[in-house]
Parts: C-alpha cells; structure tokens; sequence
C-alpha cells in the first residue's frame, strides 16, 4: 500500500466516525426537542444543518470508497 492511500484510508475512517457523531447529534437534538427543550423552529434548522453535514460527510466517504476499492 502506498504512503497515498494509507492518507485515503485515514481519511476514511475518521470520516466514518463524523458521520456517527453526527447520527448522535442529530438523534440528540430529536430527544431534547421532543422534550421541550427548543421551539420547532430551532430544531428545523439545527436539524437541516446536521442533515446537510451528514450528506457531505456520506459524499466524501462515498468518493474516498471508490478511491480505495479502484486502488
């Protein structure tokens, strides 16, 4: 393996682990909402900012994937 794709594979395992801090985030923020601890309007937008990141986050994981599988 090359020093290259040792990066890539870094890359992708700490990427996984941003994207389930974000699941917990977001799965947190449902729970405190639920329990009346922000208005629905707060939580929408949090919810949408957590949402977007995790979608980046799956893209780049997506396309680091395909780096390490074509290698």
């Amino acid at each position: 393996m090359m020093a290259g794709d040792k990066r890539v594979e870094r890359e992708y395992r700490r990427l996984l682990k941003e994207r389930d801090r974000l699941v917990d985030e977001l799965r947190d923020l449902k729970k405190r909402y639920e329990k009346g601890e922000m208005d629905e309007e707060t939580y929408q937008r949090n919810r949408y900012d957590l949402e977007r990141r995790i979608v980046e986050v799956m893209d780049r994981i997506t396309q680091l994937k395909f780096l390490l599988g074509a290698g």
